[in-house]
C-alpha cells in the first residue's frame, strides 16, 4: 500500500501542478471580442516628406536686348547728373531702349548696372530712374 499511497500522492500532485501552471499562465491571455476593447499596439510616426520646392518659373526675366550696347547710357547718365537733358531722339542710350517695352527696358537697364556696365554707380535707384524717365520709359 505505500506504493499506492505514493503513486496516489504523485499524481495528485501532478494533476495540481498542472492545473496551477495553466491558470497561471492563462491569465495573460487577453481575448478581444466587441464587448472588450484591446490595446492596440502604436501607431508609427509618419516620415515628413521633404519640402516640395516650387518649380522654376516656365519664362525666366532676361533683357530682349544686348545688354552690353546699354554701355551708351553711360554718357546720358554723366549729362543728366550734370544737369542738362539732352533730347530723347537724339540720345543713343534712348534708340537702345525704344523698341523695349517699360518692363523690358527696366529690367535691362538692372542688369547693365548689376553687371556694372555703366561704371560704379553709387545711387543706383536714382540713375535707373533718371535715363528710364530721360527716354520715356516709366
Amino acid at each position: 500500500m505505500a506504493a499506492s499511497e505514493t503513486s496516489i500522492s504523485i499524481a495528485l500532485f501532478l494533476i495540481l501542478s498542472l492545473l496551477f501552471f495553466s491558470t497561471v499562465s492563462s491569465s495573460d491571455v487577453k481575448v478581444c471580442s466587441e464587448n472588450t476593447s484591446c490595446p492596440h499596439p502604436p501607431k508609427p510616426k509618419p516620415v515628413p516628406s521633404p519640402p516640395v520646392s516650387p518649380p522654376p518659373h516656365p519664362n525666366p526675366v532676361t533683357c530682349a536686348t544686348d545688354v552690353l550696347r546699354l554701355a551708351v547710357c553711360k554718357t546720358l547718365l554723366n549729362e543728366l547728373k550734370n544737369g542738362t537733358v539732352p533730347s530723347p531722339l537724339s540720345t543713343p542710350c534712348c534708340s537702345v531702349l525704344e523698341p523695349l517695352v517699360d518692363m523690358e527696358a527696366a529690367i535691362c537697364l538692372c542688369t547693365a548696372i548689376k553687371a556694372n556696365i555703366l561704371g560704379v554707380i553709387f545711387d543706383w535707384q536714382t540713375s535707373f530712374t533718371m535715363i528710364l524717365g530721360a527716354c520715356g520709359k516709366y
